[in-house]
């Protein structure tokens, strides 16, 4: 398993590859719906290269997310990880894969935060005929995406739900994702607690 930076030009540039792929699929997205926190950053430049080839799509955000990210969010982890040598960051990085996948098989991981859509939103899937694209950064073991994909299917019936990544973290996660670029491939983005750049 590799780690890979994408910061800046790399970042926008790996986003328009995803939109490319999922324009290139043939299919028409009437709703986009990106993950927050990262998968927000990534539909929004997923979202901005779709209709620059004339996709007409709502754009909406979610979030939910597992308990240790927001462990993360309070500490001062952020702070100690941007002073350690690229190197150790990237054996941490898999190491915490490694460690995921194993809890994983034991205990079933908890995703936190309620899923709502805005009211105009929930109307537009409500009438049922959308195809729906669920775009995130990242898959580890796909409950968080698998869970936004599930509540959509069971809150909003006859609607046809796709799901987009950049890359898949874990060996086997839960879900299958329809449009993916890297697969198990750590990926350090701007936004996450280890980057040294912005």
């Amino acid at each position: 398993m590799k780690v890979i930076n994408l910061y800046g030009d790399s970042f926008v540039k790996t986003c328009k590859d995803l939109a490319t792929q999922i324009n290139n699929s043939g299919e028409v997205f009437d709703v986009v719906v990106g993950i927050q926190t990262g998968g927000g950053y990534v539909a929004r430049e997923v979202y901005k290269t779709l209709k620059e080839q004339s996709i007409n799509a709502t754009y909406v955000e979610v979030k939910i997310q597992r308990g240790s990210t927001r462990a993360k969010e309070v500490s001062h982890v952020k702070t100690i990880l941007r002073k350690l040598p690229e190197f150790i960051l990237n054996f941490l990085r898999i190491l915490e894969v490694e460690f995921l996948e194993l809890k994983a098989k034991f205990i079933k991981p908890v995703r936190h935060g309620e899923i709502s859509f805005a009211s105009e939103v929930g109307h537009l899937l409500s009438e049922g005929g959308k195809n729906i694209l669920l775009i995130d950064d990242c898959i580890d073991t796909g409950y968080t995406i698998k869970a936004i994909k599930d509540y959509i299917e069971e809150n909003f019936l006859n609607n046809k739900v796709k799901t987009a990544v950049v890359t898949i973290a874990h060996r086997k996660p839960i879900i299958k994702v329809d449009y993916k670029l890297f697969n198990r491939v750590l990926i350090r983005f701007p936004w996450a607690n280890d980057a040294k750049e912005k």
